[in-house]
């Protein structure tokens, strides 16, 4: 008998509505053949309904450091969960994601090898875990430190205290690069578009499963068959969604 597993989402914020975690539900659902229970960590417990499980976010945390709550003891009931930024599009089965061994995550797109914190660097829009309350204390016990660094470089956020975490315990487990890819950068790591008007992403490469948008442009931004078909047309919340101008 196979194990029950989760998927689960953070929306903090007005950035995304309530729909794009409706619509994460329906790609997950139609992209794996497992039983899942759908979470969202939110400060708004009461926009979200039967499929979606709410969450309370713990007040105090900006932005993408809501992230990190993922982690603290007792957020979450005890098990196995796939974690997906708002901004992603699944495009194939996810089984092996859910099946994978151990903390999953995978490199960096433009830094893998040398991250802002030294050592490898990993993206946190897709990640598969139980609960770790060691990272929870490493992440609350420096937060002065990640505090300074993001003064420093504003977009340092929740990837880089994680990929800090990773390389002080000896992690060297990522999930496989074919399997994600980005927008921008495609599914080869490290290299950054010279022209940003093309993005190496912009077709599904062999053995991609799910294309992460980071920064710009936002998949509603996107003019690609393909696109629209895994992620604008997925789920009942498509016309509650903006429209792109």
């Amino acid at each position: 008998m196979e194990k029950e597993v989760n998927a689960v989402c953070v929306n903090w914020g007005t950035k995304y509505s309530p729909a794009y975690v409706d619509r994460l539900y329906h790609m997950i659902k139609k992209n794996t053949s497992r039983d899942f229970k759908m979470y969202c960590l939110t400060e708004e417990l009461d926009k979200y309904q039967s499929p979606i499980i709410p969450i309370k976010l713990e007040p105090g945390f900006e932005g993408w450091w809501n992230k990190m709550q993922l982690f603290k003891p007792g957020c979450l009931p005890d098990g196995e969960y796939l974690y997906f930024d708002l901004d992603v599009v699944i495009v194939d089965n996810i089984d092996c994601f859910f099946n994978f061994d151990g903390f999953g995550i995978t490199r960096d797109f433009i830094n893998p090898d040398q991250g802002l914190m030294g050592g490898k660097e990993f993206n946190s829009s897709i990640m598969r875990f139980t609960q770790n309350c060691t990272l929870w204390d490493y992440f609350l016990s420096n937060r002065l430190h990640w505090s300074k660094a993001q003064k420093q470089v504003p977009f340092f956020g929740d990837q880089n205290v994680i990929s800090s975490f990773l390389n002080n315990t000896g992690f060297s487990s990522p999930f496989p690069d074919e399997w994600v890819w980005s927008f921008k950068i495609g599914s080869i790591r490290g290299r950054r578009p010279l022209d940003l008007s093309q993005f190496f992403g912009a077709k599904i490469p062999v053995g991609g499963k799910v294309c992460v948008f980071h920064g710009k442009p936002n998949p509603e931004d996107v003019n690609l068959d393909w696109v629209r078909e895994h992620w604008e047309m997925a789920g009942s919340g498509t016309s509650q969604l903006p429209q792109s101008s």
